[in-house]
């Protein structure tokens, strides 16, 4: 996998979001979404302000996460669904599983 790229527009905001998935080195994958204007591209063109930043390990586990993401991003409020997946990444660093 090179990289994927997805164009989202949330229905209960009408907010526009980028979601990128790159692969950053031999293991290492990295999905970020980003808040983005019209035209669909980055507000106010700065991609080192992302809304979520996600690494992975596994190809099959990023693609599933950028899919995922694209997904719920259509239909569910964006901050709470960033602030689940920052408390899931803080759990799994605290070492809690869940």
């Amino acid at each position: 996998m090179a990289g994927l790229f997805n164009k989202v527009r949330n229905k209960l905001t009408g907010r526009r979001f980028l979601i990128s998935t790159i692969k950053k080195d031999d293991r290492t994958f990295e999905t970020a979404v980003f808040r983005a204007n019209f035209f669909y591209l980055p507000q106010g063109f700065r991609l080192s302000n992302p809304c979520l930043v996600k690494q992975t390990n596994d190809p099959q586990a990023a693609a599933t996460l950028h899919q995922a993401l694209s997904v719920r991003l259509v239909s569910e409020y964006p901050e709470r669904l960033f602030q689940e997946y920052i408390d899931q990444y803080e759990g799994e660093r605290d070492g809690v599983a869940g």
